[in-house]
């Protein structure tokens, strides 16, 4: 028997304690081989799946499934892009659909239908699709981070007064719900994952003695990170970066923790780690940016950070990649599976008084050659969503699920 079956079943009988009574009433396939089945066909097909029957839909909504997936390796990297508009205090979330758009309004559990998507004549395989939002308070200054399957979204202001609240996505299914509060209020927190933990620190000048903390999504608990002295951390922190299991942090010092060793370091002139934007990405363990220079269009670039150099390297072969907007707030950059993806957007002429924008992505595989030359190569590029001009940016997550 497959090694990998026998996970399966394993899985199933430590998870149900007992044989599925579908599997007894449906003779043609049992749970654990549909189980297996189903977690190496694509996400992007669960949608339609789900409205083949009642035990399909069960068995696509189960965390089993999920698991057997992360197991064989089937996982799929997700990008999730949040909207906000004016007068509106509930976000928009879309994800990235890459094959033909789901069927409207079916199963809201999986998508719900875009305010405005794309024409109906359009073609493209590469559209973003809402999913639900939530209805909490909303938060201003707010950062997600991914861990696991779940989007977190950690404290802010909610209604001007710091908070401690975390609510959290679950992107296997789109649900929300709150986590437990961070120890600690914060207006502006500095948001990271290592190690599979959540560490937060207070932007700007923050209490010495509540500098830190990090929430184990296992455990479900927030705890206390000791804070180094003065002379190491420093008056204020502006950055905040995951990289290789250990946090880094800038502000008028710039300085690592090490949490496998409880260990603060202060790191020496030329030892920084680049600029951190919501336009940079970290990929390889390598940071990569968007930059507008003075001048030509030519000056807009996505480059590179050489840590041999200390310095930012323009990537090579874009040439078929779009020019992009002048300000650096209206790019987006992340990681999908070793890929960049390039989220922009572009004013598009007035029909009436109705103005909208254009949501703009595409992926870029990278090869790095030598130590001087990262290449870059345009998979795909789309226009995969309009929305009304009054819209703007706010978050540009990955998961992966």
């Amino acid at each position: 028997m497959d090694f990998r079956f026998q996970q399966t079943i394993a899985i199933r009988q430590a998870t149900s304690g007992k044989e599925s009574s579908s599997a007894v009433s449906m003779p043609y396939l049992p749970d654990d081989i549909l189980l297996n089945c189903l977690a190496r066909v694509s996400r992007l097909y669960y949608p339609t799946l789900s409205l083949v029957s009642k035990r399909f839909c069960s068995i696509l909504a189960s965390t089993e499934l999920y698991e057997i997936r992360r197991l064989l390796g089937s996982t799929e990297s997700c990008p999730y892009l949040c909207l906000t508009s004016p007068g509106s205090s509930k976000p928009r979330w879309f994800t990235l659909s890459r094959g033909p758009a789901p069927i409207p309004n079916a199963y809201s559990r999986w998508f719900t239908s875009c305010f405005s998507p794309c024409s109906k004549s359009r073609t493209t395989r590469n559209i973003m699709v809402s999913v639900p939002g939530h209805s909490f308070p909303p938060q201003s200054r707010w950062l997600p981070t991914v861990v696991g399957f779940s989007i977190y979204m950690i404290g802010g202001r909610i209604k001007g007064e710091p908070s401690s609240r975390v609510f959290v996505m679950d992107c296997r299914s789109h649900t929300w719900h709150e986590a437990p509060s961070m120890r600690l209020a914060r207006k502006r927190p500095l948001v990271s994952a290592a190690g599979g933990k959540i560490y937060v620190v207070e932007g700007c000048y923050c209490d010495s003695a509540e500098f830190m903390e990090f929430f184990d999504p296992k455990t479900q608990m927030w705890e206390h990170v000791p804070s180094p002295g003065a002379e190491i951390r420093g008056s204020y922190m502006l950055e905040s970066l995951a990289k290789e299991g250990n946090l880094y942090l800038g502000g008028d010092k710039s300085v690592v923790y090490k949490p496998k060793e409880d260990e603060w370091d202060l790191l020496g002139p030329g030892m920084h780690f680049g600029g951190i934007s919501d336009s940079s990405c970290m990929i390889d363990n390598v940071r990569y940016c968007y930059t507008v220079g003075s001048g030509s269009a030519s000056s807009r670039r996505l480059k590179w950070y050489s840590k041999e150099r200390s310095s930012w390297i323009a990537l090579k072969d874009l040439e078929k990649l779009p020019k992009l907007p002048k300000g650096n707030d209206r790019v987006r950059l992340e990681n999908c599976g070793g890929n960049i993806l390039v989220f922009w957007e572009e004013n598009v002429p007035s029909i009436g008084s109705t103005k909208k924008k254009k949501i703009w992505c595409a992926e870029i595989a990278i090869e790095r050659r030598n130590k001087e030359e990262v290449y870059g190569k345009v998979e795909w590029c789309d226009v995969v969503l309009t929305v009304p001009k009054s819209c703007s940016f706010e978050q540009f997550v990955v998961a992966t699920v």
